[in-house]
């Protein structure tokens, strides 16, 4: 196994055990909660899947790392304490920064040779950009919380991305993405049987 695929792999291994420790915390507090250690584990995890990323020519998927990285980083910010709330529009220029992002990632893995059909691409592109698109809503509800929030809606827009762009890693038929992605859906449907379950709670 070469480097590069190794770091893919202990990337992976990130993801995933940042979602273990989300979901064993939301188990014990009977409603979706997000630890200080997810945050570090999705940095290292987006910076060792970057460069695999990158060494494989995966355009699309490497935006979206480097994207999620900086809202990674923000959510670390906000929980420590030092991070003071910007204005509304801000999340606007991001989102449009991220269409626009992943827009060219797509054209440049279109243009490359050997690159997949184009409704694969379209659909890594449709799936990288919800995969993003989760953690600019994430942030955008944190800076109106002033504090670190994950809103129901970042859990369904999870299920979507998540779908599509394990769709395409099997097209791919790239182990160290697949691993990143197979489990996610359950993790996802947990935290929003979670939620259903504390807001139920909270209306009785």
């Amino acid at each position: 196994m070469s480097f590069v695929a190794a770091l893919g792999l202990a990337g992976q291994a990130c993801f995933f055990s940042r979602f273990l420790v989300q979901w064993w915390q939301s188990e014990r507090a009977g409603r979706s909660v997000v630890p200080p250690l997810f945050w570090w584990l999705s940095v290292a995890g987006s910076t060792a899947v970057g460069v695999y990323a990158f060494a494989q020519q995966r355009h699309v998927l490497l935006v979206g790392y480097a994207l999620n990285a900086v809202i990674y980083a923000r959510n670390i910010a906000f929980q420590r304490g030092s991070a003071q709330p910007v204005a509304a529009g801000t999340a606007t220029v991001v989102a449009l920064f991220t269409a626009a992002a992943l827009s060219a990632a797509a054209l440049v893995e279109l243009s490359s040779a050997g690159a997949s059909s184009p409704a694969w691409i379209a659909l890594a592109g449709v799936g990288q950009f919800l995969w993003s698109a989760r953690f600019v809503l994430q942030w955008w509800a944190s800076e109106r919380a002033a504090h670190s929030h994950f809103p129901r809606s970042f859990w369904w827009i999870s299920l979507a991305g998540n779908v599509l762009l394990l769709a395409y890693t099997i097209h791919l038929r790239d182990a160290v993405f697949i691993i990143g992605l197979v489990l996610g859906p359950l993790v996802q449907v947990r935290n929003l049987m979670l939620g259903r379950a504390s807001a139920d709670r909270g209306a009785s």
